[in-house]
């Protein structure tokens, strides 16, 4: 679906607000990082550049909100750095392995994050509010009904979405 030809349910402020919640973990897992093992840094900071850059052509590039605001402002970011990719629709299997990364690479972050009580909190807090956020907020806007997080807000909501 080309992306002139639907109404755009997410707006500028809501998508911020959205990225800022979804990048909450990562810095809290970066500052776990630093302080406590520091050699890890790089492979965290690599991991971080390619899902901002590399795992967006699977994803955003060919999402039907690309270059507009989003559930995360992911689609405007993506348009910025890269051209659309209409090769290949965006399909279930592309948010899967996009979240199994994110998950991978907060997951290398764990055994620091959990050295000091105060991180772990304030670490599952956000990832607590994030989902909270993105369930509540954006997925029930979002068009794309393939995705697995569609599939956890109807469980969650009991909802037909």
């Amino acid at each position: 679906m080309e992306t002139e030809a639907f109404q755009n349910p997410f707006d500028r402020k809501n998508a911020i607000l959205n990225h800022v919640f979804s990048s909450m973990p990562a810095a809290i897992a970066l500052y776990a990082i630093a302080k406590y093992k520091p050699r890890k840094l790089p492979v965290f900071l690599a991991a971080n550049t390619i899902l901002s850059t590399v795992m967006r052509r699977f994803v955003c590039a060919r999402c039907q909100y690309y270059g507009q605001p989003c559930s995360t402002m992911l689609g405007i970011w993506t348009a910025k750095i890269m051209p659309r990719d209409g090769s290949k629709k965006l399909d279930r299997n592309a948010i899967i392995a996009d979240m199994v990364f994110m998950t991978a690479m907060l997951t290398y972050a764990s055994p620091q994050i959990f050295k000091h009580y105060k991180i772990a909190v304030l670490y599952m807090a956000s990832v607590f509010a994030l989902w909270v956020r993105l369930l509540f907020n954006a997925c029930g806007r979002c068009g794309n009904d393939f995705c697995p997080m569609k599939d956890v807000r109807k469980v969650i909501t009991k909802s037909g979405d």
